[in-house]
């Protein structure tokens, strides 16, 4: 390139002017920008992007040669060094520039190294430096990590070459990072890294350099080799016998792979990126060549093909820093411990006792985790034994799953007390649950293209055996005590784990995975000869585990009939614990962000009241009316306690006899309610704001007179807050007065704690409700977050005959800022009443459920008004979803 382009020489040139230093500035710009260009038009045209990176690393050379010369008088005593990826020989095209000034001790050119890096940042260049002497650069890398493994790549540019020798000799001293302690700290420093990204490959937006199985992974394989073995590449661990050819190719192909979607990533952004973001994943998807299929998505086989990479540099990681750890900790005598006539172990590690364990016994490719099971002090497995076992997997064929005695271990890995997360964790990372499992290969690495699950498939699966797990162990009592509660008195763990392990297994596949799975999860059950009822358990469990959190989250909880119901479903104690503890392991392994205290209430409430239908089914179910007149005798109770007689509050009470507020609200909500209002002003319009730590959400509550379209403006108002409701009841009073209750949570999802916001919600309330109308021009078009703009979810409405009262209006679309205000705007376009709304949001897609009428409170029944409200609330939420 340096010969082609005509900038290079004018740069030359004008850095020898020294009268005109911006000429020189705009001359190296514009040398910088054409080779970019250059560089992206060679990747086009099908360029190998090893290649690219290492002319780049040379480009960049030769400028800063002639920049030094520029700025440095001779004689010189100091050299320019690169460290880092740019140490390495590999240069991005918008990765930043590691620059190390190595200085003599008496050399006090600070001025003209201060120049020389303003003129870097002058052209454009994002640098990072440091100016030192070799004893400086000793007591640095000492003292940091990241430094040290700089000053491990340092590569000589130009300068003094004796000074950069006598920096290489620094790693011969005894005190700076023997190998021992280099290999640790980099080793835990991988280990803090992997856990930022929850220890898994497989996180739906992954940073390409630094989440595991990145660049990273394989950038700590060659430090600490080039640390130890004094390796100048990967490839010479072939030649130590630490790693064989076929892993070496793996390794190749992995890093060409990554450095290929990092240059794209590059490329597309015009700028330094190395999250794999959502919007990211589709361009990327299309320049790699994919195309959507009916079974696939583009963006879905691009990302599989990432995960294949990135999971073979875990394994490959995993077995090579571990076969380090043996050669770097060896002792001259290990301490070993025979097990049995397949298994020893040699200082605490598990190892096979001779490499053809797995091909005399396949077996023991199952007893390897059941044996870390029985023996928590192991420390892990030995790296030959992790090569072997991926070496032996295609032994786990028809004949190895058919054979009685690897069913029955299979089950009993279940059936441990401890370990079985690690054992189906390790499982899983050595390919023994895909080889097992055919069914469970389909899901390996399989990703969902939405924000809901934070995971692919077989990581979220995984995570949910963790969190099923956890509810068993004291320690974690204090995340789920109910669940801890329930799970002691689970009988089979091992059917819940099943459970699951099945509850997505059909994901993928196209038709109701629920009922796929739990076709796989029966036949499953009975090939390994559980128990009849356990066959019966499991197979329910995975047909019905969506139906808990759906109904706790889109039906009404306060109906008998819903409880009812789903009393009937469950039809006993046991059903609706298991089922209770799967939902909470699933909707918690979906992502950080989905479980909070209102889902959680919601969850406990169904809990409860389905315990409580199921201990009373002997007698007579209780309808709406029943249960409202018990409520206000326990009401009256409270409120007794509290000194106060019923002819106090009697008014208000009758007022709402003809609502459904009795039988919506529980005794204690009533009398705390009835104790704010009994007395107001009828001619008045108050608000009260109050945290429910049993909800887990803010509570608003407006009483005030007769209004309708009150959820319009409410939602407005509280749009323009950034709060989410989560609930809504609206009860109209025979004193010409309208309750409002609402459930509201702040833009994290938790409940509004700031004093400032807290009272900036009544003054915005007020301010609504002051106005006469709400213009439709008040409402602008909405703001989509980045995730949110990835994603076409076409709106579905439906609506549902409750009674001659309600209809039940159920709205499925994208979820956005303001969606509720769009709706609450349309229903009273058409002079709808809202008596009840349940806001379920489930990632990018809103599942919203509304209970409503007409303003005379009757149900809304005429399917040609259905249709017109049906086209309104298109039309407005697709102009919303369309900006």
């Amino acid at each position: 390139m340096t010969a082609e382009s005509p900038s290079v020489p004018s740069f030359v040139k004008a850095l020898e002017n020294r009268d005109q230093p911006l000429q020189a500035i705009k001359a190296g710009r514009e040398a910088l920008k054409q080779f970019i260009e250059y560089q992206f038009k060679q990747f086009d045209e099908g360029a190998a992007v090893a290649e690219l990176v290492k002319e780049r690393a040379t480009y960049i050379d030769q400028i800063l040669k002639r920049i030094w010369q520029h700025f440095m008088p001779e004689p010189n005593t100091a050299a320019l060094l690169a460290v880092g990826g740019y140490g390495r020989g590999e240069l991005h095209p918008y990765s930043d520039i590691d620059l190390l000034i190595l200085t003599a001790p008496d050399q006090a050119n600070s001025e003209v190294f201060s120049q020389f890096i303003t003129f870097l940042w002058d052209l454009g260049f994002d640098v990072g430096h440091a100016i030192r002497t070799v004893e400086e650069c000793v007591i640095a890398g000492q003292e940091d990590l990241s430094t040290a493994t700089n000053l491990l790549e340092a590569r000589w540019i130009t300068g003094d070459y004796e000074l950069y020798q006598a920096l290489k000799k620094i790693w011969n001293r005894p005190d700076f990072w023997p190998s021992q302690a280099f290999f640790q700290a980099k080793f835990e420093e991988q280990v803090t890294r992997h856990r930022r990204f929850h220890d898994t490959t497989y996180q739906l937006e992954p940073n390409v350099k630094e989440s595991p199985g990145g660049l990273r992974d394989l950038q700590t394989i060659y430090w600490v080799a080039k640390r130890h073995f004094k390796a100048s590449s990967i490839n010479q661990l072939v030649q130590h016998h630490f790693l064989t050819i076929e892993e070496y190719r793996e390794l190749e192909a992995a890093y060409k792979y990554l450095n290929r979607v990092r240059f794209s990533l590059h490329r597309m952004k015009r700028r330094r990126e190395d999250r794999l973001l959502f919007d990211h994943q589709q361009h990327l998807a299309e320049s790699f060549g994919y195309r959507d299929t009916p079974e696939k998505m583009a963006v879905e086989q691009f990302m599989n093909s990432y995960y294949r990479n990135v999971q073979n540099v875990v394994k490959l990681n995993e077995i090579l820093l571990q076969h380090f750890r043996e050669e770097i900790f060896c002792t001259n005598t290990p301490i070993i411990e025979q097990l049995n006539s397949r298994f020893k172990l040699v200082d605490h590690y598990l190892d096979i006792q001779h490499p053809q364990v797995f091909a005399q016994f396949p077996t023991a490719l199952l007893e390897v985790f059941l044996i870390l099971q029985h023996h928590p002090e192991i420390q892990g497995i030995r790296s030959n034994t992790i090569r072997s076992i991926r070496d032996n997997l295609h032994l786990i064929d028809n004949d190895f799953r058919k054979d009685s005695i690897n069913k029955a271990l299979f089950i009993e890995i279940f059936r441990q007390p401890n370990g079985v997360n690690a054992a189906l964790r390790r499982m899983h990372s050595y390919g023994i649950l895909a080889a097992y499992l055919p069914v469970f290969k389909q899901i390996t690495g399989l990703m969902q293209f939405n924000i809901f699950h934070a995971y692919t498939v077989d990581e979220h699966t995984i995570f949910v055996i963790r969190n099923l797990r956890r509810f068993f162990v004291e320690e974690f009592a204090y995340e789920f005590p109910t669940a801890h509660q329930i799970a002691k008195n689970i009988c089979k763990p091992e059917v819940l784990f099943l459970a699951g392990l099945f509850h997505d297994i059909a994901k993928g596949r196209g038709g109701e995975h629920e009922i796929l799975g739990a076709d796989d999860a029966l036949a499953f059950a009975q090939s390994h000869n559980l128990p009849q009822q356990d066959c019966a358990l499991l197979s329910w469990l995975v047909r019905h585990h969506l139906d808990f959190s759906g109904i706790a989250q889109k039906k009404d909880l306060s109906d008998p009939a819903v409880i009812q119901a789903f009393a009937e479903l469950v039809k006993d104690h046991q059903h609706l614990d298991y089922l209770y503890l799967l939902t909470v392991a699933d909707v918690c392994a979906t992502s950080d962000e989905v479980w909070n205290e209102w889902k959680n209430a919601l969850f406990l409430e169904l809990y409860n009241e389905t315990s409580n239908m199921l201990e009373a089914r002997s007698s007579t179910p209780k309808n709406r009316a029943k249960k409202a007149l018990q409520t206000q005798e326990r009401a009256k109770d409270i409120l007794l306690k509290r000194d106060l007689k019923s002819t106090d509050y009697q008014p208000l009470w009758d007022s709402l006899s003809k609502t459904e507020f009795f039988s919506r609200q529980n005794p204690n909500d009533i009398a705390r309610i009835t104790q704010l209002i009994y007395q107001a002003d009828l001619s008045s319009t108050h608000i009260y704001l109050q945290n429910q730590a049993q909800r887990g959400a803010t509570e608003l509550l407006i009483y005030m007179p007769d209004r309708d379209f009150l959820f319009a403006h409410i939602t407005h108002a509280l749009d323009k807050l950034h709060l989410n409701i989560m609930e809504a009841r609206i009860y109209s009073t025979a004193l010409n007065m309208t309750l409002v209750i609402l459930y509201i949570l702040d833009n994290d999802l938790h409940h509004v704690s700031d004093q400032a916001i807290l009272d900036a919600i009544i003054d915005k309330i007020k301010h609504q409700l002051a106005l006469p109308e709400m213009e439709p021009q008040e409402l602008k078009p909405m703001v989509h977050s980045r995730r949110m703009k990835c994603f076409s979810t076409p709106t579905e409405i439906v609506f549902n005959q409750i009674n001659q009262k309600f209809t039940e209006l159920v709205i499925i679309t994208k979820d956005t800022p303001g969606l509720l205000s769009r709706i609450g705007y349309a229903l009273k376009s058409f002079n709808i009443r809202l008596h009840d709304a349940k806001i379920n949001t489930v990632g990018e897609k809103a599942e919203d459920v509304f209970l409503i009428s007409n303003t005379d409170n009757q149900a809304i029944t005429d399917k040609a008004e259905q249709e017109k409200l049906s086209e309104a609330l298109l039309s407005l939420i697709e102009k919303a979803t369309q900006t």
